[in-house]
């Protein structure tokens, strides 16, 4: 018959030994804890943890000050407290940007990348100064000393109506050879098409469609310029092309028959 073996029992030495060993354990975690707190500290009061530098790409409109003070991001600011998301949609808020990137890059630098609206025109101002147009519909100075491009001039439009910011987000998405090609866009509402407008083109072309068709006609409208000789386009429910030298034969033959 088997017999169970009681459990030994430690004596007062190994007792002491075994709690000594459990709080010397205790003791170096504490000292471990207390040091890692330390290195965090001291690590969040240095140099290290905040922002020593910002550099932000350059843009043409929109100056550094204003694209610093809009993303709210400071020197010396603590490097982790910033949330770029957040800047980015700031920035984003500026007139002139289209979009904005905001990087943070250990230790310390933050980078500002900014996307401005894309120049597709030019018009007036009441003192009779050029403008450029961008294409959210925002008119800016020219730049000094910059030479006038080859942009279409808008001409005849109020600056709040909305017909006139639909135009400039269309020229936005058009390719730039046919966009240097327009050289102005006037409004020439009718009761069938209150959007509908007049473009002329550096290539003698004149062109008859309305905002809201303009995207969806550019490539008809490229392909025409490029390969027809000038002559008169209405790009509305029916598409129709007619060259000037069609226009005027009638003419030319009636002068012939009169002087025979």
């Amino acid at each position: 018959m088997s017999e169970r073996i009681p459990a030994l029992k430690l004596n007062n030495a190994e007792k002491r030994g075994a709690a000594e060993k459990r709080r010397g354990r205790k003791l170096l975690w504490i000292v471990i804890a207390l040091f890692v707190i330390l290195a965090i500290f001291l690590f969040l009061r240095s140099d290290l943890s905040k922002i020593t530098e910002i550099e932000i790409s350059p843009s043409v409109y929109t100056s550094e000050e204003e694209i610093l003070q809009a993303s709210g991001i400071r020197l010396k600011d603590s490097f982790f407290t910033v949330d770029a998301k957040k800047a980015e949609e700031k920035i984003g808020q500026l007139k002139a940007i289209e979009k904005a990137s905001v990087v943070k890059k250990f230790p310390g630098m933050v980078e500002i990348t900014v996307k401005e609206y894309k120049e597709v025109a030019l018009e007036m101002d009441g003192q009779g100064s050029t403008l450029l147009v961008l294409s959210n519909g925002l008119s800016v100075p020219l730049p000094e000393g910059s030479v006038l491009p080859d942009m279409p001039v808008l001409t005849g439009w109020k600056p709040d109506d909305p017909a006139r910011a639909s135009i400039c987000a269309a020229l936005g998405g058009m390719q730039s050879s046919l966009l240097k090609d327009l050289s102005q866009i006037s409004p020439d509402p009718s009761n069938a098409y209150p959007d509908r407008i007049k473009i002329y083109t550096r290539s003698k072309f004149e062109v008859v469609t309305t905002v809201s068709r303009l995207a969806g006609k550019m490539t008809l409208l490229s392909e025409i310029v490029e390969n027809r000789e000038p002559g008169r386009v209405v790009l509305l429910e029916a598409d129709t092309y007619l060259p000037y030298s069609a226009e005027n034969a009638p003419e030319t033959a009636s002068q012939a028959e009169t002087s025979e």
